[in-house]
C-alpha cells in the first residue's frame, strides 16, 4: 500500500468520524456553539447542559434505592462477620 492509498484511506476515516459526530451536535443555548448531546457544560461558555433524553431521578426514589443499598451492605457485613466468627 503506498502513501497516498494510506493518506486517503485516513482522510475517509475520519470524514466518517466527523459526520457520526455531527449528528450529535447540538448549539449551546448560551453561547450558540456547536456541542455534543450528551455533555452537561459548554466546553466554551461554561454553561449548564441538560443532556438529550435526560431526566434526573425522583429524590424519593432515590433515598429508596440509597437505603436498599445501606441494609443490603448491613446484611452482608452481618454475614460475613458471622461467617469469620464461626469457621475460626
Amino acid at each position: 500500500m503506498d502513501e497516498q492509498e494510506r493518506r486517503a484511506r485516513e482522510e475517509a476515516r475520519a470524514q466518517r468520524h466527523r459526520e457520526r459526530l455531527e449528528k450529535h451536535a447540538l448549539p449551546c443555548p448560551h453561547c450558540g456553539k456547536n456541542v455534543l448531546d450528551h455533555m452537561t457544560r459548554c466546553p466554551y461558555c461554561g454553561g449548564m447542559l441538560v443532556p438529550k433524553g435526560y431526566a434526573p431521578m425522583d429524590e424519593k426514589k432515590k433515598q429508596k434505592i440509597r437505603t436498599i443499598c445501606y441494609i443490603v451492605g448491613v446484611v452482608a457485613a452481618v454475614a460475613i462477620a458471622v461467617f469469620f466468627l464461626f469457621f475460626n
